[in-house]
């Protein structure tokens, strides 16, 4: 019998449903269901509402087992390192992580479907800090869609997302691999699955012959064969021409600006800069 069968005949996949799921990390005993079954009668309640009311599990419990089947990431506990400023994570019903869908649907539509271009320079006249948060809410975004995402910190003069996923400020990683120094793997995002991090590691006196050496192509073409999605976090364009370098092997660029705030002129000054190096720009993401 298949699956629509089943749900036309009322049954279910018992192992899919909250109350086993619960047995089975050790959250519930057997003799729970039953209490819980009684007080969903008694009181009209869904399963993990009844559980709740008789105190038999916490709210995180539940949470879990939400997330688990509806494919969706659990808001991290208040023990985790993330910085809350991760709205994608943190306030996933607030407008900002709303706007980040938005985002990510254009992105998906347009630039990654329906034939794929895995990386993505994310771009900005000044702000580091609010171009990395950017990015890392970006990359977050993709990986709750269950695409393997890596999130490459190519600011390799003043890096942010190091503070942003509680990674130790002098790791090793991007400047370190492409100087030769360390073969270093991405590091995985224990709270969001499928997404990877590479730091922009150790602050190197020379960035922009890093990033235009034949290393950093080697390893941004072997990341596209190896990820669904790639976005390169870069240093603001108002000081020096990395993110050119980035944005034109990527061959594609998202602008993030700030309005109100950002000078139109600026902004002006780097969409031209970049068509001028055949870069397309997909479009632009604006902070408030």
């Amino acid at each position: 019998m298949n699956d629509l069968a089943k749900t036309l005949n009322g049954e279910s996949d018992n192992a899919q449903r909250i109350g086993p799921m619960l047995v089975a990390r050790g959250k519930l005993s057997p003799k729970d269901l039953s209490a819980i079954s009684q007080a969903q009668t008694q009181f009209g309640l869904r399963f993990g509402d009844a559980a709740l009311k008789l105190g038999l599990v916490k709210q995180t419990d539940v949470e879990a087992i939400l997330a688990e089947q509806f494919a969706y990431t659990q808001r991290p506990a208040s023990t985790s390192k993330l910085n809350p400023r991760l709205s994608a994570l943190f306030q996933p019903d607030s407008p900002q992580a709303e706007a980040l869908r938005s985002l990510r649907s254009e992105l998906q539509m347009r630039y990654f479907q329906p034939n794929p271009q895995r990386s993505l320079a994310l771009v900005a006249s000044d702000n580091a800090e609010e171009l990395a948060l950017t990015s890392a809410n970006l990359g977050i975004s993709f990986a709750q869609l269950g695409f393997r995402t890596l999130l490459i910190d190519a600011n390799l003069r003043n890096s942010n997302l190091n503070s942003l996923f509680g990674v130790h400020p002098y790791a090793p990683g991007l400047a370190d691999r492409l100087a030769g120094r360390q073969t270093l793997a991405p590091i995985p995002i224990a709270e969001v699955p499928s997404l990877w991090l590479m730091p922009a590691g150790t602050r190197a006196p020379n960035p922009q012959e890093l990033i235009a050496g034949a290393h950093y192509r080697e390893y941004i073409n072997q990341s596209q064969q190896l990820f669904d999605v790639v976005l390169i976090n870069t240093a603001p364009m108002d000081a020096n021409h990395d993110a050119q370098l980035v944005a034109a092997l990527s061959g594609a660029a998202l602008l993030v600006t700030h309005i109100h705030q950002t000078p139109t002129r600026a902004l002006a000054s780097i969409c031209q800069r970049l068509r001028d190096l055949g870069v397309r720009l997909v479009g632009s993401a604006l902070y408030r």
